[in-house]
């Protein structure tokens, strides 16, 4: 297996000393990119906020500071990712305002019309259901609630050749603009808005229930 290979799995799901070491290096590198797709959307400070994928626990920080008299609860199928997630988050679990559970977005842990917003940041590629899996999000968003989708990789003629190493060396998919939002649009979101920014290959989503 390849470096670029086994690097692409720890994002997949982080596990284990070198897993430690891609979530630490992701909870900087996307910190300029999550800020970027959060700006798209007006989170309340008493929003309740859902983080799926929430890998080393840092955008679920940073959501707190959002909806700082809200809750935020981030989930991740990797118990390694959970541990790591709730020792960045110690103190706000333990205020009660942080909640981070093992969990998978095929099937969410949590009942109907729950939150405000979710989140969903660099994780949408390695999604095992997209479709449904993007339904199941809607379920449990409030009406008029929002799902934001964050990535910095779309599939762009500028990016070609760099996208098809990433998807020769992983089972990652990487998805067209109007892929991801037809998607949506099949799920029944509402006033969906998508953006980019063309030079980095980032794109956001942002479509509400």
């Amino acid at each position: 297996m390849s470096e670029l290979a086994r690097r692409l799995n720890q994002c997949k799901k982080p596990v284990g000393d070198q897993g430690k070491l891609v979530v630490e290096d992701m909870n900087e590198s996307h910190y300029k990119l999550t800020g970027w797709g959060l700006d798209k959307v007006n989170i309340l400070e008493d929003s309740t906020v859902l983080d799926i994928g929430c890998g080393g626990g840092r955008t679920v920080n940073r959501l707190v500071s959002l909806a700082n008299k809200g809750k935020v609860c981030g989930i991740d199928y990797s118990s390694d990712c959970v541990r790591w997630a709730s020792d960045y988050n110690k103190e706000l679990i333990e205020e009660g305002r942080v909640f981070i559970k093992e969990a998978s977005v095929e099937k969410l842990p949590f009942e109907d019309n729950k939150f405000d917003f979710v989140t969903a940041v660099e994780t949408i590629y390695f999604w095992p259901h997209i479709e449904e899996n993007i339904k199941e999000v809607k379920r449990v968003l409030k009406k008029g609630g929002k799902f934001i989708i964050i990535n910095e990789i779309y599939d762009d003629v500028k990016f070609k050749e760099r996208n098809e190493e990433f998807i020769k060396n992983s089972d990652m998919k990487i998805y067209s603009k109007d892929e991801l939002k037809d998607f949506l649009k099949a799920a029944g979101y509402l006033n969906i808005q998508m953006e980019v920014k063309e030079q980095n290959n980032w794109i956001c989503y942002v479509g509400e229930k």
